[in-house]
């Protein structure tokens, strides 16, 4: 009697052990465009802080700005940008940053100004920005009162 296995028996074997490792690279594939859209949501939330910290500090740009109104931050589809908002105009960019590939804003938010000495937006109700991602998508949520809310995963 001979000792073994069949072919049949190594087919299905290894054929059951391509389906899972299939599995596992589906199910980290997914884990890692989560995190790849939560971490841009992390960055994006303390980048609002830094803005909401400079309007409130009432820093003014080194040159170009008579009387400081706030701190803008503006959209695209796929980026955004800080600059300090004076009686003159945008004087230039403090921060701009570009969101990894595979996200975007949708919808792309309205512009909005941090009022300078007030924690809250000038002239805005609340602000809701949602992040994109391949699987799902994010939501940040600014109140009036300049709240900055993490609304989590849709």
């Amino acid at each position: 009697m001979k000792k073994g296995f069949t072919l049949i028996e190594l087919i299905v074997t290894i054929g059951v052990s391509l389906l899972a490792v299939g599995g596992l690279i589906v199910n980290y594939n997914n884990y890692n465009d989560n995190q790849k859209l939560k971490q841009a949501a992390i960055t994006l939330k303390n980048n609002l802080r830094f803005a909401q910290t400079q309007a409130v500090s009432a820093k003014k740009p080194a040159s170009g700005c008579t009387q400081l109104v706030g701190y803008t931050v503006s959209f695209t589809s796929g980026s955004y940008s800080i600059g300090a908002a004076c009686t003159e105009g945008a004087v230039g960019d403090v921060l701009s940053v570009t969101l990894p590939s595979g996200i975007t804003f949708f919808p792309v938010p309205s512009s909005f100004v941090f009022d300078v000495l007030n924690r809250g937006l000038a002239g805005s109700d609340a602000v809701t920005i949602t992040m994109v991602g391949i699987a799902k998508s994010y939501r940040i949520q600014i109140s009036s009162g300049g709240d900055i809310n993490d609304l989590g995963f849709l």
